[in-house]
């Protein structure tokens, strides 16, 4: 599993994706997330493609009142508030014209990814994602991920690909459990790794400090699936691999600031960081003070 960019199931909307589509490969399937924003300027259409697969809109402000298609049948709606969600199937070929500004996040579902999750968990089949609220359905645990990760539809460098992966993911199954009615994929199967998965995956995520290894690679190494894999993780090391890699890069970072003179910006890049700015964000939260301090007290002169 890993994020992406370039791959973007949303090409036949007319209105363009704002920022960068991310993409995690979740088997076989990819799970989408794209930003699309307009400041209202003109009239657009938003005609979805026909296929085998949901979309579930995030409305990030209000939404004017607009006409909609779905399933061969026109209709209107009235005005959408901010911070509410709503699913869609893509086979109903649904679409809507609308005109006045527009910020909304799309995550793409395919329906292979649902079925993917339902083998892995032992679970019915999903039937189909369905929000019995419509565009009143106000979810906070959706709110929270998007607000999350919604950074790294504008700044892909500066966001990690394994936190990106963390993120999909969690919609995903997030998604299959409360509007697929998958009550079981929570439940865990059995414990943690076996000693030999847990060095390999913390061989592979140390060796790749500057150039993150994808989840799914992580877990294939180990004989597992990513979703299982990412919980036995945590079981046997009480973080995620995304935390557990932040800690490999502060540590080398101390290192090199206690021993050498480089400058924090090439420290940062060493390090797996995008800049000298998300280095000294992260150090300061995992080492409680910023990297120029920590080398000032343990540094002489």
């Amino acid at each position: 599993m890993h994020a992406t960019e370039g791959h973007n199931p949303f090409a036949p909307i007319v209105m363009p994706a704002c920022g960068t589509p991310l993409v995690t490969h979740y088997e076989s399937a990819a799970l989408t997330l794209a930003r699309f924003r307009s400041d209202g300027a003109g009239e657009y259409t938003l005609g979805l493609p026909n296929e085998d697969a949901f979309v579930v809109v995030h409305q990030l402000s209000a939404l004017q009142p607009h006409d909609f298609w779905f399933d061969g049948r026109e209709g209107h709606t009235d005005a959408i508030p901010g911070s509410v969600t709503n699913i869609f199937d893509l086979n109903a070929n649904p679409g809507c014209r609308i005109g006045g500004p527009v910020d909304s996040i799309h995550l793409h579902i395919p329906r292979v990814a649902l079925d993917s999750l339902a083998i892995e968990v032992d679970a019915r089949r999903v039937d189909e994602l369905r929000s019995p609220l419509g565009w009143q359905t106000r979810d906070p645990i959706i709110a929270q991920l998007i607000a999350s990760i919604l950074p790294a539809t504008e700044r892909p460098s500066e966001v990690s690909r394994l936190f990106v992966d963390h993120i999909l993911l969690a919609l995903h199954i997030h998604l299959a459990r409360s509007y697929g009615g998958m009550l079981d994929v929570d439940r865990p199967r059995s414990g943690g790794l076996a000693p030999w998965q847990e060095r390999r995956a913390k061989e592979l995520l140390a060796a790749n400090l500057g150039n993150e290894v994808p989840l799914e690679r992580i877990a294939r190494e180990c004989g597992l699936s990513v979703s299982y894999f990412s919980r036995a993780f945590r079981i046997s090391t009480g973080t995620t691999p995304h935390e557990w890699l932040q800690g490999c890069r502060i540590e080398r970072a101390k290192d090199m600031l206690a021993q050498a003179d480089r400058s924090l910006a090439e420290i940062a890049l060493a390090c797996g960081f995008a800049d000298q700015s998300h280095f000294t964000k992260v150090f300061a939260r995992m080492a409680g003070q910023t990297p120029g301090a920590w080398r000032r007290l343990r540094r002489p002169g």
